[in-house]
């Protein structure tokens, strides 16, 4: 039989590329994927109060189901809260939020209900289960993992629990969503509009350590509803539930207005400096919660008064607070996107 040389040749290469490749990893080789979600091993690294106004803008949901699935800060307690316009009660934010724990599985997060009202003129407390759970959490001496108190909406439920229990007011660290950019202020911003008094209590009146996220940083963490119906939608009954939220949100607005095919996800930042900061030996700075959050800049400054109309008045000395220039918006909306189809896209 007369051998072909282009077979010989042909043969002699596939048999080099053969033997090469041999030695080269595939993914039949790889480990196998984890069963389930990631668990941090040395547990949790802090603690959170997650209050949010659930019943009022859809980015509340979004960021509460965000928190929820991720364990570097174990969510001790939601709490529900209202905004004053009509349907938005705290009645209807905790309805809405054991709502959603059902869907995720995850009833044992406790869920209580914020305030009726907001802070009287004369300064006194709004009594709540919302506010009694937040001076529950910052009384335990039976754990030493850092506490935040993470705020998508107005700060009555603090700011009471403050008023009622003074002694709680360096025992945790106060995340707000909220306020306008530093150092002016501003007049006109939603969260802060809910409760001024509030608001200017915290700020003006105690030393409780504040981290804020004005509005300049919180309004550019846009999703496209393409991201969500592709991101979000699939992922089992958690994530048709969210996206459906999308849909009756628009329907709000009784086509008066054009919402276009994005959204904003303003409270999600919650969970990137809370959750997703970088990693610092705790051996050698048990603090580190505190003083690194990640790639989102900031600036520790000399706390301004806070006025009531939202505006700053510049101070030269007391405590520093931390506020937030930028968030970074390619780890929260990746980070969400991958926990929901690891924890309920399978």
């Amino acid at each position: 039989m007369k051998t072909n040389r282009r077979e010989l040749i042909k043969s002699a290469v596939s048999a080099a590329l053969a033997s090469a490749l041999g030695s080269i990893p595939t993914l039949a080789d790889a480990a196998p994927i984890p069963p389930g979600p990631y668990s941090p091993p040395a547990g949790p690294r802090s603690r959170m109060v997650y209050v949010n106004d659930l019943s009022g803008d859809i980015d509340g949901l979004f960021s509460a189901a965000h928190a929820v699935m991720s364990p570097t800060s174990q969510v001790r307690a939601i709490v529900g809260t209202g905004t004053g316009r009509p349907g938005e009660t705290a009645q209807h934010s905790a309805a809405l939020a054991r709502e959603m724990l059902g869907l995720m599985k995850r009833t044992a997060i406790p869920v209580c209900e914020g305030a009726a009202g907001k802070i009287a003129d004369g300064r006194g407390p709004v009594h709540s289960p919302g506010t009694q759970a937040i001076i529950d959490e910052a009384l335990r001496t039976d754990t030493k993992l850092p506490l935040f108190v993470a705020v998508g909406g107005g700060l009555t439920e603090v700011a009471s629990a403050v008023m009622l229990e003074p002694t709680i007011a360096d025992r945790f660290t106060l995340v707000w969503i909220g306020g306008d950019a530093y150092p002016a202020g501003g007049t006109g911003e939603t969260n802060f509009n809910f409760d001024p008094l509030a608001a200017q209590f915290l700020f003006n009146d105690t030393n409780v350590r504040i981290w804020q996220i004005q509005r300049s940083a919180y309004r550019t963490n846009l999703v496209s509803d393409t991201e969500l119906q592709a991101y979000v939608a699939p992922c089992g009954a958690i994530g048709r539930w969210l996206y459906g939220k999308i849909f009756e949100a628009a329907g709000r607005f009784g086509g008066a207005i054009n919402v276009g095919e994005t959204w904003c996800l303003g409270d999600s930042p919650l969970v990137v400096v809370t959750s997703l900061g970088d990693w610092v030996p705790s051996a050698y700075r048990p603090a580190f919660v505190y003083e690194r959050t990640g790639s989102s800049a900031f600036d520790d400054v000399i706390a301004p008064h806070l006025n009531g109309d939202g505006t700053f008045t510049l101070r030269t000395e007391g405590r520093k607070v931390r506020i937030y220039r930028s968030i970074d918006t390619r780890m929260m909306i990746d980070d969400f996107f991958a926990k929901l189809r690891v924890n309920y896209g399978r």
